[in-house]
This record gives C-alpha cells, sequence and structure tokens, in this order.
C-alpha cells in the first residue's frame, strides 16, 4: 500500500473529491485527519472507521490565520507525525461581471481559496522541516492556468495558488518536501450546482460547459483521487512545484522519467513568447 502508516490531513473532506480522496488515501493504508467547515463529514469517517482505517474529525475555518494555526496544532497533538496535507476546500465566488460583483464576497473567495492555502501551508511546514520530509497537496481548478471572464475572483485566487505552488516548492525544497497542485476537471460537485444556477451570468462559455457536464456526467473525482495518491507517495519524490491535470496530463508515466520532468518547464505557469516569422 502506498500510504501504509502515513498520517494524511484532507481539508474540506465532506466536498465531492476531499470525499474521494479519503477513500482512496484509506484504501492506500493511511491515517486520516478530516476537516469540514459546516456539516461534518461523520458518515464518511464512520465508513472509513468500519473499513479498519484510522479518521479523525476537525472542524477547521480556513479564512482565518488563528483558527486555521490551532486546528493544526490540535491534529499534531492526537497525530504528532503528520506526512501529507491536501487541501480540497474552496468556494467558487461570485460569478458575473466584476463590476455586479458584491467587493467583500470577491475578497472572500481569495480568502478563502489563496490565503486559506497559505494559511495551511504556513501552519504545518514547521513540523515538515523538523522532520526533513512533507508532502503537500493544493487543488487548482478552472482559471489557475488561463483566463476565465466572469469568475474573477475564482480565477484569480487560483492563478494566485498555483504560482505560491510553484514558489513555495523552490523554498523547500531542499527541505525534503514537495509541493503541488492538481487540477481535477469538472466534477460534479456543489461548486457544480452553483454554476448551474448562475447559468448565463457566467457567459457563454459556461453554458457551453453546463451543455457538455449534462452529457457526460463530468469527470470522476476517483481520477483525481489517485492523482493525489500518487503525489502524496514516496513515488513522487522527484516531483515538485507542478500543476498536474488528474485527466489530460500522463501522470501515470513520470515516475520512469524523473529527471526529465525535474529540470523541464513543463505542467507550470509560463509566459509563452511571441514566435517570429
Amino acid at each position: 500500500m502506498l500510504l501504509e502508516n502515513k498520517t494524511c490531513v484532507i481539508v474540506g473532506a465532506s466536498g465531492a473529491i476531499g470525499g474521494a480522496v479519503a477513500q482512496r488515501f484509506v484504501q492506500e493504508g493511511a491515517r486520516l485527519c478530516l476537516t469540514y467547515h459546516a456539516e461534518p463529514p461523520r458518515s464518511l469517517a464512520d465508513q472509513l472507521r468500519a473499513g479498519g482505517g484510522k479518521a479523525g474529525l476537525y472542524r477547521l475555518e480556513l479564512g482565518e490565520w488563528q483558527q486555521v494555526q490551532s486546528g493544526i496544532s490540535q491534529m499534531h497533538a492526537e497525530f504528532p507525525d503528520i506526512d501529507v496535507l491536501v487541501n480540497c476546500a474552496g468556494v467558487i465566488g461570485p460569478i458575473g461581471r466584476l463590476e455586479d460583483s458584491e467587493v467583500a464576497e470577491w475578497t472572500r473567495t481569495l480568502q478563502i481559496d489563496f490565503l486559506g492555502a497559505v494559511y495551511l501551508a504556513r501552519a504545518i511546514l514547521p513540523a515538515f522541516r523538523r522532520r526533513g520530509r512533507g508532502k503537500i497537496i493544493f487543488f487548482s481548478g478552472g482559471g489557475g492556468a488561463y483566463g476565465r471572464p466572469y469568475f474573477t475572483a475564482y480565477s484569480s485566487a487560483k492563478a494566485a495558488l498555483v504560482r505560491f505552488t510553484e514558489s513555495l516548492a523552490e523554498e523547500v525544497r531542499d527541505a525534503g518536501i514537495q509541493v503541488n497542485a492538481v487540477a481535477p476537471g469538472p466534477v460534479r460537485s456543489r461548486m457544480w450546482d452553483e454554476m448551474k444556477a448562475a447559468g448565463a451570468a457566467g457567459g457563454p462559455k459556461l453554458l457551453e460547459d453546463l451543455r457538455r457536464m449534462e452529457e457526460t456526467g463530468g469527470e470522476s473525482p476517483d481520477r483525481a483521487a489517485a492523482l493525489a495518491v500518487f503525489l502524496a507517495s514516496d513515488r513522487s519524490n522527484h516531483v515538485t512545484g507542478k500543476l498536474i491535470s488528474a485527466v489530460w496530463d500522463d501522470w501515470e508515466a513520470i515516475a520512469n522519467h524523473p529527471c526529465k520532468l525535474a529540470n523541464a518547464e513543463a505542467w507550470t505557469l509560463r509566459r509563452v513568447p511571441l514566435q517570429q516569422p
């Protein structure tokens, strides 16, 4: 089992992706610290425990530094040797034209989707440095690598998160810590329900995405969960500072080419130079 005896924090375990990640991690032998914001995923925790897994539940207010710091400290008290942090939590924020958006809602989106990730990393890194190893896995989303009109708060937060991932990865590389981001693809989730309710306010691309989603049912969260298992395991020790698509990237093959990926700009955010004629 790839995660046997590893303790993993899964932030946002009550969501579609977080729940799928928790299931896969337990199957791979992990001990889990599951966090939630509003409703605790008790049925998930009970199911994991019934299957022989060990899981603790923790309420976490992701946009508040003091609460994140306190929550991580509580987890360390009960699970002293945390090996992996996975952040699956997030909000979609205001959908529509910027001039029609509530400023407070726009700001809250960045507070949760970007600063929440910063707070988690800041809280967990001292323990990772002391142990000389650790894995941090963030979840990006639509607009993280390209412009997405009518979703300015969400796409800005996710783009910042990807650049933060790259920058932090280089900062902690020599400490034996890897930091990566996962793009899960269009998964049917609470966020998708909110986009469906927004309809035309999200622009023509959203309407087309909604049509395709209804036809296909969307991507399975299991694909993203499988990628998270790989990034949490020792098989990915050479992979850091990358934005990896669970759907479109051939991430299963990268274990065979560690040096090629480590020294390449593939799966990163870069300016594309103009090709001279």
